[in-house]
């Protein structure tokens, strides 16, 4: 269930990032940290959704 929390916190975060990199002329970090929140944003729920699984 944390993992999940986590996952959907970051994946907003990966958005905000997003828009803020396109509002951004030069935001390429912006994109940076889009992305690496992306990926582990979607490690969380999949690690969240084994971890639920197995515990059911």
């Amino acid at each position: 269930m944390l993992f999940e929390y986590w996952g959907r916190g970051l994946l907003v975060a990966a958005v905000i990032s997003a828009i803020a990199g396109l509002l951004v002329g030069f935001g390429y970090v912006l994109y940076l940290i889009a992305g690496i929140c992306l990926i582990v944003s979607l490690l969380c729920l999949v690690i969240g959704r084994r971890v639920f699984k197995e515990g059911a």
